[in-house]
C-alpha cells in the first residue's frame, strides 16, 4: 500500500485509474452532499466528478502486489468467521454484517475472537456470547481498518479460524411439550396461564401436546407424568414446592426413577425451580405464577432446553453471574416479551 497526494499537474484522469480514494469527496457548493465515499476504487471515468469537485489535493492509496481492497478483505474475513446459522450481508462502507438465520442462541468463541482482533487491521465485533437472537438479528460486524491491507493478514486469520466456528447461532429444535399443573387455578388464571405458556413455547418453534391439571396426590401425579412423558420431548410442571422433600411431584418423580439434576437457581426472581430427567427426558418445574408473570429463571432455562442439549447443574450454577433479573438484563431473555408479561 502506497499513499499518494494528487494535486496540480499530477491530478489527471490517468492518475485516478486504480487508485483508492482515502477521503470522502464532497460537492463544492454543498458539503452535505457526498460525491464519492472514501474507499472507492477510482477509474478514468470518475474524472468528470473529481474535476467538478474543485478539490485542490486528492488523497489516494495505491494498491501494490499482495494487497487487498477493504471490501474484498472484509468479505473474506466474514467467510472465515461465520459459522452455522449465520448469513453475510454487504459489505456496506467496508463492513460486512452477519445476521441470524433462525431464532436461537448466539455463540462466540471468545478466545479466538480476541486472537483475531489481535491481528493488525482486522476488526470483528459481536453480541455477547449466549445471547438469544431472533431470525434476522444482526449478531456481528466484520471489517478491516485501512482501505487496503496485505493479504497476509487474511492468511493469519485463516490460520486462527481453522477447524472452528468463531460465531454461530445454535437453533432451537421443534419439540413436543407437555404441561402438568397441580395448582387449582381459577378460570381467568388458567386462560392467562395457557396463553402465556403457548406464546413462549411457540416462539421456540415447538408445540404443546397437552396441558393437564391433576389433583394434589402422589399417585395422580405419578400416573400423569408417566402418561405425558410417552408423547412429549419436554415436560413442564407447575405447582410443586421445590423445598418440600415430601412434595407430591418430587415423590412421584422419585417413584418413577427420575434423577434430580438441580434444585434451586442462583437468580431472582424465580429461584425456586428444579430440573430432573425422567428416562433422559427433561422435567422442568416452576411455580405456576412463574409461567405467566415477569421474566424469571424459566425464561433463561427454556432456551437451553429447546436446543436439545442436556442442561446440567453447572448450567444453573452459571446463572448467578447476571442472575439479578432486573430490566437491565432484558437482553438475556427471549424476544417474546418476558418483561412485558408482568402480572399487574
Amino acid at each position: 500500500m502506497k499513499p499518494e497526494a494528487l494535486s496540480g499537474a499530477s491530478l489527471t484522469p490517468e492518475a485516478l485509474e486504480g487508485a483508492v480514494l482515502a477521503q470522502t469527496l464532497l460537492a463544492p457548493a454543498d458539503h452535505h452532499r457526498v460525491l464519492f465515499l472514501k474507499g472507492k476504487i477510482l477509474s478514468r471515468e470518475d474524472w468528470a466528478v473529481v474535476g467538478s469537485s474543485q478539490v485542490g489535493e486528492l488523497h489516494v492509496v495505491r494498491m501494490e502486489p499482495g494487497d487487498l481492497h477493504e471490501d474484498e478483505a472484509a468479505r473474506r474475513l466474514a467467510g472465515l468467521v461465520a459459522g452455522s446459522g449465520v448469513s453475510q450481508h454487504g459489505p456496506v462502507e467496508s463492513q460486512v454484517r452477519l445476521s441470524a438465520d433462525t431464532n436461537g442462541i448466539f455463540q462466540v468463541d471468545v478466545k479466538r475472537l480476541e486472537e483475531l482482533n489481535g491481528v493488525p487491521d482486522l476488526s470483528i465485533f459481536t453480541l455477547f456470547d449466549g445471547q438469544l437472537v431472533s431470525k434476522g438479528k444482526t449478531v456481528a460486524g466484520v471489517k478491516v481498518t485501512p482501505f487496503v491491507v496485505p493479504a497476509t493478514r487474511l492468511l493469519e486469520a485463516e490460520r486462527l479460524c481453522a477447524g472452528s466456528e468463531v460465531v454461530r447461532v445454535l437453533p432451537f429444535l421443534p419439540m413436543r411439550v407437555a404441561v402438568l399443573v397441580r395448582e387449582r387455578l381459577e378460570t381467568p388464571q388458567r386462560e392467562k396461564f395457557q396463553a402465556s405458556i403457548q406464546l413462549k413455547v411457540g416462539w421456540f418453534g415447538s408445540t404443546i401436546t397437552e396441558i393437564r391439571y391433576v389433583a394434589d396426590h402422589v399417585s395422580a401425579v405419578e400416573r400423569a407424568l408417566e402418561d405425558l412423558a410417552e408423547g412429549a420431548d419436554l415436560l413442564l410442571t407447575a405447582g410443586a414446592n421445590a423445598t418440600d422433600p415430601l412434595d407430591p411431584t418430587l415423590l412421584a418423580l422419585d417413584r418413577l426413577g427420575a434423577r434430580m439434576e438441580k434444585q434451586g437457581a442462583p437468580a431472582h426472581p424465580g429461584s425456586a425451580v428444579w430440573l430432573a430427567y425422567l428416562r433422559d427426558k427433561p422435567v422442568f418445574g416452576v411455580a405456576a405464577c412463574g409461567m405467566f408473570s415477569r421474566a424469571t429463571v424459566l425464561d433463561l432455562i427454556l432456551p437451553r432446553l429447546f436446543t436439545g442439549g442436556r442442561v446440567s447443574a453447572q448450567d444453573f450454577n452459571r446463572l448467578g453471574h447476571g442472575g439479578l433479573l432486573s430490566k437491565d438484563m432484558a437482553f438475556r431473555f427471549p424476544a417474546y416479551g418476558a418483561f412485558d408479561t408482568l402480572d399487574r
